[in-house]
C-alpha cells in the first residue's frame, strides 16, 4: 500500500499538519518514535498535582497561529502569574534585585489543563493513523513513491513530511541518494530546541510565595537554578513552582542536583519551600528522541533556515518543525506556523 502522506514524528507540528490533512480529507500516516505522541510538549503529574510542563509551555498573543489554532479548538489558556516581588540575581558578590513585574508589558500565557491538552485535542480524530514505537531509519527516493525504511519494516509514501528536529533527522535517518551538501550542513548546524534544557517543578500544598506576596518568579544566570516562575494550574487548586536548572548542574547526582535546588529557592523564597510534596525533572539532553551529543560551538539557536522551506527527493521530502519555520523558530507557534504550511502545500 502507498500512503498519499506519511508524517514522521507526532508532535506539535506533525499533529498539526495531520489536523489540517485530515479537514481537507487528505489521508495519511503518522510514524512516531516514542511510546507517546507530543514530542517536547510533556506535561508530567504526580500523585496530588496534574499539569507539570517538563516541556513547551508559554505563549504570547503575538503567536497568533498557536493562538488561533486554540480558539479553533476550543482550548482555554490562561495569563501566567507576575503579581508581587520577583527577583533577579546579577553574581554572587552583588545583592539580589527586587521587582514588581511590568504589568503593562504584553502578558505570557499558558494552556489550561496542560499543554499536553492541545495534543490530545489536535489528534482526537485521527488516533488510529497514528503508530508509535516507530523509529525511521531511512528515506530512499524510489522515483514514483519515497520508501520509509523502519526497525518495523517499510511503508510507501508519494509525499513525506519530516518534522524531527533537524540535527536529529541528520543523525539518525539515511537519504537515498543523499541529500544536497548544503542541506546536509543546514541540518546538522541547526540548533535543537530545548536539548540542552533541564526543567523541574516543585508541588505544594499552598502557594505560600503568593500568601507573602512574591510572584514565585527568580532569575539567575550563576546559580543551580536559571529560572522559576509560579506554576499553579487554572483553576488555583493545585500549586506549584517550576523553571530551569543551571546545565552545569548535569553532572550531579539527582539527590545532590535536588538539594541544591532546594537550598537556593529557600534563601530566596522562604523557608516553606522545604515543605514541598513532589520534586519531578525533565532533562532534554538524555531524552534520545530530542537531543543528538551537543556541539558546544554550536549552541545559538538560529532557526528557519531558508533551505527548508524548499521540497526534494523530486519534491516528495518536506521538513516541518519549529527549527525550520521562519515565523518565531523555537517556539510553539513555530512549530503550529510550519504544520500548516506543509499541509498547504501538500493540498
Amino acid at each position: 500500500m502507498t500512503y498519499p502522506v506519511i508524517i514522521i514524528g507526532a508532535g506539535l507540528s506533525g499533529l498539526t499538519a495531520a489536523y489540517s490533512l485530515r479537514k481537507k480529507k487528505v489521508k495519511f500516516l503518522m510514524l512516531e518514535s516514542r511510546e507517546r505522541i507530543g514530542g517536547r510538549i510533556f506535561t508530567d503529574k504526580t500523585a496530588t498535582h496534574e499539569y507539570l510542563e517538563m516541556g513547551a509551555t508559554w505563549f504570547g498573543f503575538k503567536h497568533e497561529y498557536l493562538k488561533a489554532l486554540l480558539d479553533e479548538l476550543k482550548i482555554g489558556y490562561f495569563q501566567q502569574y507576575n503579581y508581587g516581588q520577583s527577583t533577579l540575581v546579577f553574581n554572587s558578590m552583588s545583592p539580589p534585585h527586587h521587582f514588581q513585574a511590568d504589568n503593562s508589558a504584553p502578558p505570557s500565557y499558558r494552556i489550561k489543563n496542560g499543554s499536553n491538552a492541545l495534543i490530545q485535542k489536535l489528534s482526537e480524530g485521527f488516533k488510529e493513523e497514528i503508530r508509535t514505537n516507530v523509529r525511521v531509519s531511512g528515506l530512499i527516493d524510489r522515483e514514483d513513491h519515497i520508501e520509509v525504511t523502519t526497525e518495523n519494516g517499510s511503508f510507501a509514501a508519494e509525499k513525506v513530511i519530516l518534522t524531527l528536529p533537524p540535527r536529529l533527522a541528520a543523525e539518525n535517518i539515511n537519504f537515498h541518494p543523499q541529500l544536497e551538501d548544503d542541506v546536509q550542513t543546514a541540518m546538522r548546524t541547526t540548533s535543537t530546541w530545548m536539548e540542552d534544557a533541564i526543567k523541574f517543578a516543585l508541588t505544594f500544598k499552598k502557594p505560600f510565595w503568593r500568601e507573602s506576596g512574591k510572584s514565585g518568579m527568580v532569575i539567575s544566570q550563576i546559580a543551580p537554578v536559571e529560572e522559576v516562575y509560579d506554576h499553579n494550574n487554572y483553576d488555583n487548586n493545585q500549586f506549584a513552582l517550576a523553571g530551569f536548572i543551571n546545565p552545569k548542574l548535569r553532572d550531579y547526582k539527582h539527590e545532590e542536583r535536588k538539594e541544591q535546588i532546594i537550598n537556593y529557592l529557600t534563601y530566596y523564597l522562604g523557608a516553606e519551600i522545604g515543605d514541598y510534596l513532589n520534586y519531578v525533572e525533565k532533562d532534554w539532553s538524555l531524552d534520545l528522541d530530542t537531543a543528538v551529543p551537543i556541539n558546544k560551538m554550536n549552541m545559538q539557536p538560529l532557526f528557519g533556515n531558508s533551505l527548508f522551506t524548499k521540497a526534494y527527493m523530486n519534491e516528495k521530502l518536506l521538513f516541518s518543525g519549529t527549527e525550520t519555520s521562519s515565523h518565531y523558530g523555537g517556539y510553539m507557534e513555530g512549530a503550529v506556523y510550519s504544520g500548516l504550511q506543509a499541509a498547504k502545500r501538500l493540498i
